[in-house]
């Protein structure tokens, strides 16, 4: 005992290394035992969890190709007004414009005086724009850029006429669906008119 009190720095020091040794001992066991008892289930919880993920994704894709072949096409987010325009909100008048104009294209009609090309882009910006916005008629421009956005153009005279009408038209009332061929020539012939 007397060697305990002469050296009790040095025996204190003992003691207390060796605890810690046995607490990092204990650490390291029960990490493995963790590992080694929950390493079983959450292998096997992810892979149910894949299975069913896998699953539920095919049936998501599924039921959105049937949904989208059956409803309205997917409308994209636009950057940018492909018209030139700064803004990405429109007016009404703004709106029926691009539309008129752009049926141009597909549409014969005695007179027209809007020329504005039809794209993809141009489609789904007023899609975008007339979805997110508050429009009297927005019902009529879902149902007629909906179609177009589909290429459906084989009733591209009664949209025209749709749209004629509610901006008041008197002169230039469609009368049918121009060819491809005729289509082609209408955008040669206006080349430097189309916007």
């Amino acid at each position: 005992m007397t060697w305990i009190k002469e050296n009790k720095l040095f025996f204190t020091s003992i003691i207390v290394f060796a605890g810690f040794l046995v607490f990092l001992a204990v650490l390291f066991v029960d990490m493995i035992d963790k590992k080694a008892v929950s390493s079983e289930p959450v292998v096997a919880k992810e892979a149910a969890t894949t299975t069913e993920s896998q699953n539920l994704e095919k049936k998501e894709k599924t039921e959105k190709t049937e949904a989208s072949e059956e409803q309205e096409p997917a409308v994209s987010t636009p950057t940018e007004n492909p018209f030139g325009g700064q803004f990405t909100t429109l007016t009404e008048e703004e709106i029926l414009n691009f539309m008129h104009g752009m049926s141009h294209q597909k549409v014969i009609a005695e007179e027209k005086w809007i020329y504005y090309e039809m794209t993809n882009e141009r489609i789904q910006f007023l899609l975008h724009v007339v979805k997110n916005g508050n429009y009297e008629n927005s019902d009529d421009y879902l149902d007629i850029l909906n179609r177009w956005a589909k290429e459906d153009f084989s009733d591209a005279d009664k949209d025209h006429n749709r749209i004629w009408n509610l901006q008041g038209g008197t002169v230039g009332k469609a009368t049918g669906v121009m060819s491809p061929k005729e289509e082609q020539e209408y955008l040669d012939k206006y080349k430097g008119s189309i916007k």
